[in-house]
């Protein structure tokens, strides 16, 4: 009789070893596995940045994105985080947009990360008159649009700009801003 419940045993686990190996043969192939890429997309909302201030942007397929707004905010510092998680995909923030900051009332000081190449037209347009530093962590040649700073006194604002970027580009970037229409104080830091 102990042969006969061994053999039985042996046989349920035996049965039950192949059924699991089926199901979970069946589940790896019956799930399909969605990979998801970079899409243009306009006016879309951040889910997530390591800054905690999320963004409207709009979103390119090569993977980088543009802040257009920083939603209504009573803070007296905002920093733009690096990347941006927009459907479950990291964006590189490289650009900020028109009116960007027209919703910080009461902000003191504007940090752009170091993946920023370009500061739009108009970027700072309607920002606070609290505003009186931007930090700028570029390393990398900045392109800053003409009339970045229009109807913004920025006679006693300062921009700090990482002590990392190459003479070259720190010169470059000195002589843009002052074209943009920045009249305040440009220093490394």
């Amino acid at each position: 009789m102990n042969k006969m419940i061994k053999k039985v045993l042996v046989g349920v686990m035996a049965a039950t070893m192949m059924l699991g190996s089926v199901s979970t043969a069946f589940a790896a192939v019956g799930s399909a596995t969605v990979s998801v890429e970079p899409e243009k997309q306009s006016g879309v909302k951040a889910e997530k940045t390591s800054t905690g201030i999320t963004p409207t942007v709009n979103t390119r397929a090569d993977g980088t994105a543009t802040v257009t707004e920083v939603k209504k905010t009573s803070k007296k510092s905002v920093t733009i985080s690096k990347t941006v998680t927009v459907d479950g995909v990291d964006y590189k923030v490289t650009k900020v947009a028109a009116g960007a900051f027209d919703n910080c009332t009461k902000v003191k000081t504007i940090t752009l990360p170091s993946t920023i190449t370009t500061i739009g037209s108009e970027a700072f347009t309607g920002v606070s008159s609290t505003l009186k530093t931007i930090k700028i962590n570029s390393t990398k040649k900045v392109t800053v649009s003409k009339n970045a700073f229009k109807d913004v006194d920025t006679k006693k604002m300062t921009i700090t700009v990482t002590k990392n970027m190459s003479s070259k580009d720190y010169k470059a970037l000195k002589k843009a801003l002052k074209a943009a229409g920045f009249e305040g104080t440009i220093k490394r830091a």
